[in-house]
């Protein structure tokens, strides 16, 4: 059986036995569209326009380059919504969470050229000094958020709603919650009291304290409107959801459970999993594919069987402090089952807790990761890398033989794939 695993811009592409193959665990097909038709219909009535008038300072909170917004789409259909009064000031703030800032030429992609001559960009800060205290939420979270919140008199947000490891699924308050939040925020919700509890997992909304202290943390400023999209498993627009962030949240998240989930009749031994481009950029983000596939109620791998992750990592172990002190916390870790211990004593910050979460994985299964070419930041981690799927898949054979079964996730990170 010929299988095709997503794999940066590309496909690995390799053969196995057709009896081997317990399934290819993929989205439900729903057909990717054009999606300008999609967003003028979401803004077809004049609900944003009616919100706007009178509004001279209107800010625009976008995602980073991490998640595919549609943004050169998007961002210009909104603008020919508002910007009918001359003297309005429009401006554009990426919500980089405590990821990179993004250079001049990778803002002109993510945005469109036209609109960064059109508008100012603004790029988030968690540092202490550009950010404002708003008090704590009703879980004793600080809320720290990007002080140029408050220059402005209109905010409108733009999400990807698409499973998540924490917030059950992303959009909706977390572009602000997170991606506007300082530092002492984001460790606070990545601490192990919320890493640790049962309701903080991929794709559950109900009961999630992860994501309930998102909207607590939005409910402190005026966040009057949103467009929210849902993209195939290759990141092409299938919906666009906007009005009240509330609503389109509530409607988006519907609609994605339908995309998302799926079911696999039982477990395996191996899931061998892809991501694709941008999500497997570096080491932190293609680290959370293995929890995608492990983090839910009943995974599709059973416990000491393998997840094989095919990440391109062009960039290495990425750039941002979180994403540095990640690797650091993998190259120092000799025990998953000590690390785990003492991140639960003394707790852990931003790029820890990723650490974390993957020696917890660590301790019930087998990592492995296939990148090719010379990847020499992955040599002395605590789990094994390959240039190749197959010389993965033969380790993972001389363990549990030739026969095993096993289930592929073209695109881990956006599947939530559970058995029965």
């Amino acid at each position: 059986m010929n299988i095709n695993i997503p794999y940066g811009d590309g496909h690995i592409k390799f053969s196995i036995p057709g009896e081997r193959v317990a399934g290819i665990l993929k989205n439900k097909k729903f057909t990717a569209k054009n999606i300008k038709p999609l967003i003028a219909q979401s803004l077809s009535d004049r609900t944003l326009e009616n919100m706007v008038l009178g509004k001279k300072k209107i800010l625009i909170v976008v995602p980073d380059a991490t998640r595919s917004a549609h943004l050169t789409d998007i961002l210009p259909a909104i603008l020919r919504k508002i910007a009918s009064a001359s003297a309005r000031k429009i401006d554009i703030i990426i919500a980089t969470g405590l990821h990179k800032k993004h250079a001049p030429d990778e803002l002109k992609k993510l945005l469109g050229a036209s609109i960064v001559r059109r508008c100012e960009i603004l790029q988030h800060d968690p540092s202490r000094d550009s950010v404002i205290d708003f008090g704590m939420t009703e879980y004793g979270v600080p809320i720290t958020l990007d002080k140029n919140l408050l220059n402005y008199e209109f905010v409108i947000s733009v999400g990807v709603i698409e499973p998540h490891l924490y917030a059950g699924y992303s959009g909706g308050a977390k572009t602000i919650a997170i991606g506007l939040a300082g530092e002492a925020t984001i460790n606070a919700t990545h601490s192990v009291r919320f890493l640790d509890d049962p309701s903080v997992n991929i794709g559950n909304l109900e009961g999630n304290r992860f994501q309930e202290t998102l909207w607590h943390i939005i409910d402190k400023i005026q966040l009057s409107f949103s467009v929210n999209i849902v993209n195939s498993p290759d990141g092409k627009a299938i919906k666009v959801f906007a009005g009240a962030t509330r609503d389109v949240f509530k409607n988006g998240t519907m609609f994605a459970k339908k995309v998302f989930e799926v079911k696999a009749a039982r477990q395996a031994h191996i899931a061998i999993c892809g991501i694709g481009c941008p999500k497997d950029i570096n080491l932190y983000q293609a680290s959370r594919a293995l929890n995608y596939i492990l983090n839910v109620d009943s995974p599709i791998v059973q416990k000491k069987g393998f997840v094989i992750v095919a990440a391109d990592m062009k960039d290495g172990i990425g750039s941002s402090f979180a994403e540095k002190r990640f690797y650091e916390e993998l190259k120092s870790m000799r025990s998953p089952k000590d690390f785990v211990s003492r991140v639960k004593a003394k707790g852990c910050v931003a790029g820890e807790h990723r650490a974390y979460m993957v020696a917890r994985a660590l301790m019930d299964y087998n990592v492995l990761f296939v990148s090719a070419g010379k990847r020499d930041f992955l040599r002395n981690l605590p789990f094994k890398c390959f240039s190749d799927i197959n010389d993965a898949l033969s380790y993972a054979d001389g363990i549990y033989g030739k026969k095993t079964k096993i289930y592929f996730v073209p695109r881990s990170l956006a599947t939530i794939a559970r058995s029965d």
